[in-house]
């Protein structure tokens, strides 16, 4: 293990651990048909603790737990993220636990307003972290991961998602394709099937272009739509990113449009300022939204023995 910055062999086996999270305070802007209101809000702010332990057969140990928190309101104290103990080796990674499911991970980095108000739950379904999950992600094979999760959240009900995945590079940049599938997966009190095709495809060095289609059907047939999501992001430097989305779906309410515009300045490698501005409309005024953040993120780790 490293202790004090001194690797020392025990047990023949390697471990690496560190506590990790993220500060992400903004201050918002938000008018709807009641009102306009100031606030200064956490944008999904979190602490963990994650690490391995690899033994002489290859085979290593892994494990994450981490929290969401809100230093804010304090309310929640903690919510609980993406939390697991597995087993990683030459057979790819097995883990239990909860996590999101390989759908909403398809969707890569396309969603350019993770976590705030222009998240694109607003409009879709499948964005979900699902309890009492195991799940086999195959080793990468040309850029390609499978990824297969068993969900068993009900003890009456059996739910899957499955992912393929690519990641590789088109003329020198990088590029991610990815097709998934959920089965009766729960969210909202509902069972969905949801089918989503995402693509991270650069357009030249600095324009990168993110494309999400899918269809949602749950088991009731109360719900059967299609939406979609298109984002641009272009690095005018290595400081300077500007961040465009746009997307329309009557999954989630009728009429969903999402359309945010944003601007990141990155200080250094693990801190940035921003600026958003997103607007949610729908065929019901009253859900309708405009929002404008100015906030700060900060991502921070250290090392543990």
């Amino acid at each position: 293990m490293v202790l004090f910055g001194i690797t020392v062999n025990t047990d023949k086996a390697y471990a690496k651990n560190s506590i990790y999270g993220r500060l992400d305070i903004a201050l918002s802007s938000e008018d709807t048909s009641s009102g306009s209101n100031t606030d200064v809000k956490s944008h999904a702010s979190r602490l963990g603790f994650k690490g391995s332990q690899t033994f002489d057969n290859g085979v290593a140990a892994i494990y994450q737990y981490e929290l969401q928190t809100d230093p804010i309101d304090g309310d929640p104290t903690f919510k609980q993220r993406n939390s697991f103990v597995g087993l990683q080796g030459a057979f790819g990674k097995v883990f239990l636990g909860m996590h999101d499911t390989p759908t909403k991970i398809a969707q890569g980095n396309i969603d350019l307003f993770n976590d705030t108000a222009g998240d694109i739950k607003n409009i879709l379904w499948g964005e979900n972290r699902s309890k009492k999950i195991i799940q086999w992600s195959s080793p990468k094979v040309r850029g390609f991961t499978l990824n297969v999760m068993g969900i068993v959240e009900k003890a009456d009900e059996e739910a899957f998602s499955v992912s393929l995945d690519w990641k590789g590079k088109i003329g020198g940049n990088k590029s991610h394709f990815a097709v998934s599938f959920d089965s009766e997966v729960p969210q909202k009190g509902y069972f969905f099937d949801t089918t989503r095709f995402a693509a991270t495809i650069p357009l030249g060095k600095p324009l990168t272009l993110g494309v999400i289609w899918q269809e949602s059907e749950d088991t009731s047939g109360k719900y059967d739509d299609d939406g979609y999501v298109i984002s641009l992001k272009m690095k005018m430097s290595k400081k300077i990113t500007l961040k465009a989305m746009y997307g329309e779906s009557d999954m989630v309410k009728a009429g969903g449009e999402l359309t945010g515009i944003g601007f990141d300045y990155k200080i250094a490698k693990p801190l940035k300022v921003y600026l958003n501005y997103v607007d949610k409309s729908f065929n019901d005024p009253s859900k309708a939204a405009e929002h404008i953040m100015a906030g700060i993120q900060y991502k921070f780790s250290f090392d543990l023995f």
